[in-house]
């Protein structure tokens, strides 16, 4: 059996093994030759299509209960970035010290610059 990049193909794929696993199965087999002949189904094709919509039904309520209500949180996103690169774990940790201990009055008179109105 080959697989695919596409899971899409790769469930497909498995489907049409598991159907044709179960078909070829004695017991199944002797079991669906009885409901031909009481015409309960009219030939293995159909049956193969309800074991389809059957298993792709289950799979999606699997789907649907691991969904439900467990939606997984988004991580905040703590990473930093200056000019397209991320900030390592130092940087960062710099950043903040800088922003924390700034004074920018202090700065703005040190190199003489005034923004209040004389």
């Amino acid at each position: 059996m080959e697989f695919y990049n596409n899971p899409k193909e790769d469930i497909e794929k498995l489907s049409k093994a598991i159907v044709d696993a179960i078909v070829k199965s004695k017991e199944v087999k002797s079991i669906l030759s009885r409901l031909v002949k009481n015409d309960i189904i009219v030939d293995k094709g159909f049956m193969m299509l309800m074991i389809k919509i059957q298993a792709l039904t289950e799979l999606t309520d699997i789907q649907k209960k691991n969904d439900n209500g467990k939606r997984r949180a988004k991580k905040n996103d703590m990473r930093q970035y200056i000019d397209g690169r991320e900030l390592t774990s130092n940087e960062v940790a710099f950043l903040e010290y800088c922003a924390k201990n700034f004074d920018d009055k202090e700065w703005l008179k040190k190199v003489g610059i005034s923004l209040e109105d004389k």
